[in-house]
């Protein structure tokens, strides 16, 4: 009334001679003015108010619509129960909060989240489908109070809600539904003031509740796919790799076919050319012997050369040695061989260097002789073993036929294994890293194509092998390459 009166004082005072308060429309558009102005100036004072008096209620009630809205756009479900139980309990102030979501099997709900001084008495509790209060939330999909069902203690099934409730320090429970279907549950304990929830509490935690169910679906959804997907990737990454397993392995037994074939072929060959190089062998071993025993006859009085002697003995000797290793060629074919000659490896790697003789002779190379005295022979095949000597020491040859070369050989017996060792090392550029576990395959060489079949250390190997031996390549102490062959004194 009062601004009523002081509005048409002013308005007759500005217009003189005119009375307001006489005039009927003057209170129409005094009504107008108040609602346009007095209503939204009414809002903001109590806002202000509220914001001074009620400042707790204000910042909660905000925080609690922020957070409802902001979890349904993340995707890590820990990260949603953190955020959700750190806004229930800083904002709310309760005792006691916590995210109870259905476990993996589908019968029951675990604890995934606990906030509050009743961590230690909650966190590892668990409640299956048959539990009252589960029952109680699918049955009445709405919030659980405990006041309320305090005063309806003399139902039995309440006592039993009742009972979960205490158990879990409750004093709400909030069924988390999605699709009609209880996924979850957030229990709240008492507020640190002592004050009940209110209405307006009550309203704002279902909005919670309807937003985190959601949120957590959309989590939960999500890493179900995401797991999926890592599966289908992690099944494809193994698929791939036996696959690239299968078409190695069956690389491998191609490249071994074709080789064993091409040994077969091989040894057929090596089989015929060995039978047809038997034949002028025996006929010139015979004759070599026949002018032998008519040189020893000869007139004392004019007696033929010695080093002719001596040449033709040698000559006999190795027309022998050639029969020897044919017959060993046959036998390697046949992979059948007896080993029951005494070998002395000294006399083996004699008569490997005097076979080698007229290929190092006018090269610069210098062949250093380490041979132990007293060696202990062994059981074995003389010609195969001078088939190794041969070529080991070739190899060596030609290893350092670029350069002043010195090429060392060695023998002795290894008492601790009872074998005996053959070495031979060379100052040549050595072998590589890459290939050194090669080097003993068939047809497996670094010549050029024409100056080796591969085949050599490939044969080397067999034969020792046959013996009961080892030979290994040895990594030098400086350049070049050794062999060691150690072959056992008692077979």
């Amino acid at each position: 009334t009062c601004i009523y009166a002081l509005i048409i004082m002013v308005a007759n005072r500005l217009f003189k001679g005119y009375d307001f308060s006489d005039s009927i429309y003057f209170p129409i558009l005094f009504v107008i003015f108040i609602i346009l102005v007095f209503g939204p100036l009414k809002t903001k004072v109590q806002e202000f108010i509220d914001n001074i008096f009620f400042k707790g209620k204000y910042d909660y009630q905000k925080t609690i619509k922020n957070v409802s809205s902001m979890i349904t756009s993340v995707l890590d479900i820990h990260e949603i129960a953190k955020r959700l139980m750190d806004t229930v309990v800083n904002a709310m102030l309760v005792d006691n909060c916590a995210l109870f979501l259905r476990n993996s099997s589908g019968s029951g709900f675990i604890n995934f989240a606990t906030r509050g001084k009743y961590f230690n008495q909650i966190h590892s509790i668990s409640m299956t489908d048959s539990s009252p209060l589960v029952k109680f939330m699918k049955e009445h999909r709405q919030p659980v109070i405990k006041k309320n069902l305090i005063e309806r203690t003399k139902e039995s099934e309440i006592e039993k809600v009742l009972s979960n409730m205490n158990m879990l320090y409750a004093e709400i429970a909030l069924p988390l539904i999605f699709e009609n279907t209880l996924n979850g549950f957030i229990i709240l304990g008492e507020k640190l003031s002592g004050d009940l929830f209110s209405a307006e509490d009550l309203d704002l935690l279902e909005t919670l509740a309807s937003q985190s169910s959601l949120a957590i679906e959309n989590a939960q959804s999500y890493k179900l796919i995401d797991d999926l997907n890592k599966n289908l990737e992690k099944k494809v990454e193994e698929r791939t790799r036996a696959l690239k397993e299968a078409l190695y392995e069956k690389e491998r037994t191609q490249e071994q076919l074709i080789q064993s074939e091409s040994l077969a072929a091989i040894g057929q060959l090596v089989a015929g050319t060995a039978h047809e190089l038997n034949n002028p062998l025996a006929s010139t071993t015979s004759l070599l012997q026949s002018t032998i025993e008519d040189l020893s006859q000869w007139d004392n009085k004019n007696p033929p050369d010695e080093d002719l002697i001596e040449d033709l003995n040698f000559a006999n000797k190795e027309l022998g040695r050639a029969r020897s290793i044919v017959s060993s060629l046959l036998g390697l074919s046949r992979q059948t061989q007896t080993f029951s000659e005494a070998v002395n490896i000294n006399s083996v790697l004699n008569d490997a260097l005097r076979v080698l003789y007229n290929q190092y002779k006018h090269l610069d190379i210098n062949i250093v002789q380490n041979f132990a005295e007293d060696l202990p022979e062994i059981q074995g095949n003389f010609a195969n073993l001078g088939q190794v000597a041969i070529n080991i020491i070739q190899n060596a040859i030609q290893a350092v036929i670029d350069k002043k070369g010195t090429i060392n050989l060695s023998t002795r017996f290894d008492k601790d294994t009872d074998t005996v060792v053959f070495e031979c090392r060379d100052n040549g550029p050595g072998i590589p890293e890459s290939i050194r576990h090669d080097i003993f395959k068939p047809f497996f060489t670094t010549k050029e194509v024409g100056k080796g079949t591969g085949l050599g250390l490939y044969i080397c190997h067999e034969i020792i092998q046959r013996h009961g031996g080892t030979i290994t390549l040895e990594k030098p102490e400086g350049e070049g390459a050794g062999f060691a062959v150690k072959l056992p004194v008692n077979t």
